[in-house]
């Protein structure tokens, strides 16, 4: 193989290769009798092609016929994304000069024959690259949901006269905004309460969707329901005039479950999550007072609770803390969502140890466990980022660098 020609009419003659081969010390007769020249028309200026190193996933995801796509506006570290992942792409520097041909022919591609006749065969250099694009799966970016749909959220049918239908999002103007696939995209919007209406993607406010379940579960204690035999339809057919259909059903999917039992008819019946419904109204009672002292709490909690189910301190981790106050000598329970946390793992868990010393696995794992990866689970983040100490059996975890 010769070395790059400016233009394929600087090609070296038969002549020329057969002494360049002598004093390269190269037996012709060792070599193929097709002699490939690499050429360039561009004088080194391939800005337009880009490399990128794709996983055995990825390729099998072109092979297949599925899509991938570049996601991110100007301001983003740009994401790739299958049908169903999420990739962070970021330059990699390589120490070989790669050499981009795409008509090379290989070693196994050429006619060795026995014939004498030797032919040149020029073939032209598409790009020569230091760098390529790296590929790493990431968890997908749902941070701009609450930013870009906030400011049309449904508070109800009689502000809709409010709503700038300009601000509206359909389905392709919010995938092409947010750092996701699409399945992870349609997985989120249910924990974001993120409704469909009319063929616009709507955040659901918070008091709305506590009204609404609150008129769902009185539906259930005015009607004497058995907790796993909560009927659907009928629980839409009494409340379609307080809560428009496509909510109702984003509300009721996300705070039920099918219970395995079935009606008469053959169709499901379903009971409410309790950990979701008590999570919920501890959510209300935190927006009310966000500092509140233990045991007040729990009782005030524990009253607004609907039989048969049990508020339990468990249902608080990811969305408050419980805290022991020097000052005031008393245990508090501190509102601390998760959502509010930096998306970088070491600034989220040095924001943990600031506002608490020591975690046990339970409490800090919600806020831990949506920047987990395949290979890095919650363990191993705070096996990585923690420190581990045992006190009367209880495991704890407290910051790497302190005391």
């Amino acid at each position: 193989m010769e070395t790059m020609e400016t233009n394929t009419g600087s090609l070296r003659t038969p002549e020329e290769l057969s002494e360049l081969f002598q004093l390269a010390k190269l037996n012709e007769l060792d070599l193929s009798n097709v002699t490939q020249i690499l050429y360039s028309e561009k004088a080194n200026d391939f800005s337009d092609i880009k490399l990128i190193e794709l996983d055995k996933e990825l390729l099998n995801a072109i092979e297949v016929g599925d899509s991938l796509s570049f996601r991110g506006e100007k301001d983003d570290s740009v994401v790739l994304c299958t049908k169903n992942k999420t990739y962070d792409v970021r330059d990699a520097e390589t120490s070989n000069a790669v050499i981009l041909v795409p008509n090379l022919k290989f070693h196994s591609d050429l006619n060795n024959s026995l014939n004498e006749n030797k032919s040149i065969v020029p073939s032209e250099v598409h790009g020569i690259f230091h760098s390529y694009l790296e590929v790493r799966q990431c968890k997908p970016r749902f941070s701009k949901i609450p930013v870009i749909l906030g400011p049309t959220t449904f508070n109800g049918t009689e502000y809709e006269k409010r709503v700038n239908q300009r601000e509206l999002y359909d389905w392709n103007k919010l995938r092409s905004h947010i750092q996701a696939s699409d399945e992870e995209l349609i997985n989120a919007l249910s924990q974001h309460s993120v409704v469909n209406i009319n063929g616009h993607y709507r955040m659901v406010s918070f008091e709305y969707e506590t009204r609404a379940l609150t008129n769902m579960l009185e539906f259930v204690d005015e009607n004497s329901m058995n907790e796993d035999e909560i009927d659907r339809e009928a629980t839409l057919d009494a409340l379609r005039e307080l809560i428009p259909e496509s909510v109702f059903h984003a509300i009721f999917e996300k705070y039920t479950e099918p219970s395995g039992k079935l009606k008469k008819t053959g169709e499901l019946l379903y009971r409410y999550i309790e950990e979701k419904v008590c999570r919920l109204l501890a959510q209300v009672l935190l927006t009310a007072s966000p500092v509140t002292e233990y045991s007040g709490f729990m009782e005030a909690w524990s009253i607004g609770t609907p039989d048969g189910m049990k508020s339990e301190e468990k249902y608080l981790y990811g969305i408050a803390i419980v805290k022991w106050n020097r000052e005031k000598n008393r245990k508090e329970i501190i509102s601390y969502p998760e959502s509010n946390l930096p998306d970088n793992i070491e600034k989220r868990i040095e924001e943990l140890f600031k506002v608490k010393e020591k975690w046990t696995i339970d409490e800090i794992s919600p806020y831990i466990i949506n920047l987990a990866t395949e290979k890095l689970n919650v363990n191993a983040l705070l096996t990585k980022y923690a420190r581990l100490s045992n006190k009367n059996g209880v495991r704890f975890y407290s910051s790497k660098h302190g005391k």
